[in-house]
């Protein structure tokens, strides 16, 4: 069967990162597809001896993996335009909770993810908890993989599967896109429900993702069972008779027995050195997403400390609720907008390989087998990395 029959392409350029471990830059390379599988990658003479598919060359540009949005919320893709102002996450939450929040419809889902996929996601780590079967169609239909995660809120007993029969249909098991459980928050979340989806978690073989110190507000509360978000909570989340833990929410994941290397915390705004220690000791990576912090107006997450502190680091978009656009690259500008100096070797790990990590699969990188597909860096960011 010749490549055009196969449903085979090719892609070139100047330079190929691969991020495989110790990989030097591949200079006038190839990459050959299947779809987003991964089938030949190495010099262009080497890869297209023989080849007889299409052949995308794209220049100067610079290619790399399929980039890993580590943290969305496709099922909010209805909000589009409709975030309000930045005036702290709980102004924020109750004006969300006053949206129309039923699932959106096929045709806004099949947008945000076209719109993922144009800009280079070839993998994403979705959260949600009313549409979780559509997003995973959505997610399917366009030839993404990575997780979509059914997140355990409330502080109620459940005897509720962790992963509704619907979600583990539309992304089953051990697929490119696999369904998992995951927790919402310290706050929201009642240990023993976490600690129940952190389990599925690791039946599954997957990540479990956490919102984790993700504002101020969140550390008052956890701290002194009082301020803006205890007010909001109290009477409709928070249990009667709720009594704070009385650190920092950090400490409280540890002292649940939360973090670990398979864990995803996602936010990690509101630390000091002695927070950005345990995350490290703990192997537990960071999903950071800078447009949707600044957005709401939560502060921004001290990305350069974690980096020292030895943290691993992803990047996220997180929802249309509060970001403008599922760009990972516009994630990238603000990142260095706020630290111009972030290394660049840190933001394209951030973007491929740490997510890839987490979830496996031959996500994040560009070797024979890898799933993912490639990414073009644009070029006002390809020469940040590669000169």
């Amino acid at each position: 069967m010749d490549a055009l029959a196969a449903g085979q392409r090719a892609v070139t350029a100047r330079r190929v990162l691969t991020m495989l471990p110790g990989a030097a830059p591949l200079d006038d390379a190839a990459v050959v597809l299947a779809g987003r599988r991964v089938l030949a990658v190495g010099p262009r003479r080497d890869v297209l001896r023989g080849f007889a598919g299409p052949v995308a060359d794209h220049g100067d540009a610079v290619l790399v993996p399929g980039l890993v949005n580590a943290h969305g919320h496709l099922e909010l893709a209805g909000l589009r335009g409709r975030a309000s102002a930045p005036a702290g996450f709980s102004a924020w939450a109750a004006w969300l909770v006053a949206q129309d929040l039923s699932p959106p419809s096929p045709a806004v889902l099949a947008r945000a993810v076209a719109e993922m996929a144009a800009t280079g996601t070839g993998a994403t780590i979705d959260v949600g908890s009313r549409a979780g079967a559509q997003v995973a169609a959505a997610l399917a239909g366009a030839g993404l993989a990575g997780l979509v995660c059914h997140e355990a809120f409330g502080w109620k007993k459940t005897n509720r599967p962790a992963v509704p029969a619907a979600l583990d249909a539309a992304a089953p098991p051990h697929g490119l896109l696999a369904a998992a459980a995951s927790g919402h928050a310290l706050y929201s979340t009642s240990p023993e429900n976490l600690r129940r989806a952190r389990d599925a978690c690791r039946a599954r073989g997957a990540p479990f993702c956490l919102h984790l110190a993700e504002h101020a507000e969140e550390t008052e509360l956890l701290a002194t069972g009082a301020g803006p978000l205890a007010a909001l909570l109290a009477g409709r989340v928070l249990p009667r008779g709720y009594v704070p833990p009385g650190r920092s929410p950090v400490a409280e994941a540890v002292a649940q027995g939360l973090l670990g290397p398979d864990v995803l915390a996602v936010h990690a705004v509101a630390l000091d050195a002695a927070d950005r220690r345990l995350l490290a000791a703990s192997g537990a990576a960071v999903c950071l997403c800078p447009r949707s912090n600044a957005r709401i107006g939560v502060g921004r997450a001290d990305a350069p400390a974690l980096l020292a502190a030895g943290v691993p680091l992803c990047l996220g978009t997180d929802s249309l609720a509060s970001n403008d656009d599922l760009d990972l690259w516009n994630e990238v500008r603000a990142l260095w907008a706020a630290f111009p100096d972030f290394p660049p070797n840190a933001v394209l790990e951030a973007l491929t390989a740490t997510p890839g990590r987490l979830l496996g699969r031959g996500l994040g990188r560009l070797a024979p087998g890898a799933a993912g597909g490639v990414a073009v860096v644009p070029p006002d960011l390809a020469e940040r990395f590669y000169p």
